[in-house]
């Protein structure tokens, strides 16, 4: 494909600010470690997208419709189908209006009842991918409910989106860091993520290769590894995907069994308060080969959080894990344990040496009718909100939690032990 380079984002004023030095996928600010960098380097080596002339692509800087549409210009070669409208915010001097007219015309986008186009408003996640699913003529098979279910925040996708971003989901265009499974449709997508749509876009288009298995920019694209893609719309749209393991990969349902450091004690909270607490990896994750992928002693960085169980008259909590670091290299995970009931069944014995909130106290004095447990708990650690119940406790054993991944991952090397 011959293509005019696109500063994906760069305006000034009127005018689309093109680089001012060559193209290059070497960007100052896309480190190594840059979740979105393999999307943002292939992409610019094929002159997709381009950087800015201090030589940093601003991954995180917001897109507007007015980018997006001159964004996808470049990328796509959809026929033009329809006629375009004159959106009355949109003068012919305008600098994206020509690629405004295309996007409308190829199916991409459209303009508001009221004749607008809105071209300085920012583009939510959600509108990227509808735009994407509807110019590259994708739609959903089976279930749309069952499939926006892989998200944990499928409400807030709204109706309009629901068909598109599903078929999206299954063409593997959507990418979701640093969680695979909340979607975001609300927020701005910004450059990272527009390059990650727009790459999976062209997977999808068989028109770049699928990511490798081990990059970890794989790992927060959703459905990666579930084999060849279910799209029915008329662009090719199925994607190669992989269904070859790395070896450095942790698959999605690993149990991870965790301590806390140093001992092991009891985490007792008051219900409704949400406690940050590090644990670390107790048993060593090994790989097919039985090679250490994560060391014990790793730690994880993590939450105690209140759970709801509806139905229910109970009050509990669980762990959920957030990052996970080894060797000095941290990684974003998804994993969670199961719910943990509050309880009144404590006593002295099982409160020795126990880490517990200064709100826990309170209730575990009235329990046990020990007013002094200074003498018998290990130490009073800090809760946040307030407790939702003034009669149970959540008691909670790190070496007992099921903590489970729930999104594969993968490290960036085997572990020397």
């Amino acid at each position: 494909m011959t293509a005019t380079l696109v500063t994906l984002g760069a305006v000034a004023g009127s005018t689309l600010a093109l680089p001012a030095i060559a193209q290059t996928s070497d960007f100052s600010d896309v480190g190594a470690n840059y979740w979105a960098r393999p999307f943002i380097e292939n992409l610019a080596e094929e002159n997709i997208i381009a950087g800015f002339p201090d030589g940093t692509f601003r991954p995180d800087q917001p897109v507007t419709r007015a980018q997006f549409a001159a964004i996808v210009r470049n990328a796509f070669e959809q026929p033009l189908d329809r006629t375009p409208p004159r959106f009355s915010d949109v003068p012919s001097s305008y600098w994206a209006s020509a690629a405004i007219d295309d996007a409308y015309s190829q199916g991409f986008l459209s303009g508001y009842p009221n004749g607008a186009f809105q071209p300085e408003t920012q583009i939510p996640r959600v509108q990227v991918l509808v735009a994407l699913a509807n110019g590259l003529d994708y739609s959903a098979s089976g279930s749309v409910n069952e499939v926006l279910n892989t998200y944990r925040d499928a409400g807030q996708i709204p109706e309009y989106g629901r068909g598109p971003v599903a078929a999206a989901t299954q063409n593997r265009l959507v990418v979701n860091y640093p969680n695979v499974d909340v979607l975001g449709p609300q927020r701005t997508a910004t450059r990272a993520d527009v390059a990650a749509f727009i790459y999976q876009a062209l997977v999808a288009q068989e028109r770049q290769p699928a990511l490798a298995a081990g990059l970890s920019a794989s790992n927060y694209i959703v459905n990666y590894n579930t084999g060849t893609g279910t799209g029915t719309g008329t662009g090719t749209g199925t994607g190669n995907g992989t269904s070859t393991s790395s070896p450095r990969l942790v698959p999605n349902g690993t149990q991870l069994d965790v301590r806390y450091p140093n001992a092991d004690v009891d985490i007792v909270v008051a219900p409704g308060q949400s406690v940050a607490t590090n644990l670390e990896i107790a048993q060593p994750i090994r790989n097919s080969q039985n090679q250490v992928l994560i060391p014990a002693g790793s730690s994880v960085q993590g939450r105690i959080v209140p759970v709801e169980i509806r139905g229910a008259d109970v009050t509990a909590a669980k762990f959920v894990a957030d990052t996970l670091t080894v060797n000095g290299r941290t990684y974003n995970i998804n994993a969670e344990s199961s719910a943990i009931a509050a309880t009144t069944s404590v006593n002295n014995t099982t409160l020795q040496g126990a880490l517990i909130t200064g709100a826990a106290e309170s209730i575990l004095a009235s329990i046990t009718g020990n007013r002094n447990l200074g003498g018998v708990i290990g130490a009073v650690i800090n809760g946040e909100n307030q407790p939702t119940s003034n009669n149970a406790v959540v008691v909670i054993r790190p070496s007992d939690l099921d903590l489970t991944l729930r999104s594969d991952f993968t490290v960036d090397a085997i572990a020397n032990n």
